[in-house]
């Protein structure tokens, strides 16, 4: 079996289902979190300068009055962990005929959304994620649980946008829903 590109998907009313054709699948890059880790470093830098100063201010034996300090220091490294953990714990699984989003640490939750289900779909990079070579693709969609969804981390340029935008332009075609209004 030859593989077709997302240009010669069966045209509007043919009889054969459309193949699926993976677009993108993975987790959101580490970068997409750039700004809130950068929150936690700054935390806990600032924990460690305050328990020197105060180390320095009132000598060895004043332990006891760095706890403030040092329960901001273990919120940062706990705060840090869980934004890794839970970045990690996302995946995105986006085809030709349907994207798949599954989130979650403790428990799973998988939503699927099909691709003619899609009203538009909007690209963002700000110069900080263009620098740090991670996307953010907005979808608004027709779904009533999920009316937009932002798809984070993504690889940088515009090639899985492109490829959303031209497989949810095939998706309502082959539904016959060009032109529907809402």
């Amino acid at each position: 079996m030859t593989e077709q590109p997302l240009s010669q998907a069966p045209a509007a009313g043919a009889d054969q289902p459309a193949e699926e054709k993976l677009i993108w699948e993975g987790c959101p890059k580490w970068q997409a979190d750039f700004n809130k880790l950068s929150l936690t470093v700054l935390i806990a830098l600032a924990a460690i300068v305050l328990m020197i100063l105060l180390k320095g201010k009132l000598g060895w034996g004043a332990w006891i009055s760095i706890y403030p300090e040092l329960a901001m220091l273990l919120f940062a490294a706990g705060w840090f962990a869980w934004i890794r953990v839970s970045r990690r714990n996302q995946r995105y699984k986006i085809s030709n005929l349907n994207l798949e989003y599954e989130s979650g640490v403790f428990s799973k939750t998988i939503q699927n959304l099909e691709m003619w289900r899609i009203k538009d779909i909007v690209f963002h990079q700000t110069l900080g994620e263009r620098m740090l070579g991670v996307t953010r693709v907005e979808l608004i969609t027709t779904d009533p649980t999920t009316p937009v969804i932002i798809l984070e981390g993504l690889p940088p340029g515009r090639r899985v946008f492109d490829d959303i935008k031209q497989a949810f332009l095939l998706a309502k075609q082959r539904r016959n829903i060009i032109g529907y209004v809402d």
